[in-house]
């Protein structure tokens, strides 16, 4: 969540940030001591990162799943080829 306040001469903005994120970034803090202002901004580009890899991930197994039943409609129908090119290849390389 982020909430943002203004008057003349300051800008506040609050940023809250689940525990799970600052736990999974807390070495972040420790080894940037001069430059805390770059947390959020480091914490954020890695939540950002993980969960994009995590959404593309899912929307590939879920892709796969349903295109299994589109695939395994194919290489069915296609099966009696395979079986015809395999016998024609057998003939031909014993003379037959």
């Amino acid at each position: 969540m982020l909430t943002l306040r203004a008057n003349k001469n300051m800008k506040e903005i609050i940023v809250k940030i689940p525990k799970r994120m600052l736990n999974e970034n807390e070495h972040t803090v420790v080894h940037l001591e001069p430059g805390r202002e770059d947390f959020v901004y480091i914490s954020t580009k890695r939540y950002v990162t993980d969960y994009e890899s995590a959404t593309i991930r899912e929307e590939m197994m879920k892709g796969y799943v349903e295109m299994s039943q589109i695939n395994l409609k194919i290489a069915t129908e296609c099966l009696h080829v395979e079986f015809e090119a395999q016998h024609t290849v057998e003939r031909l390389v014993s003379g037959g």
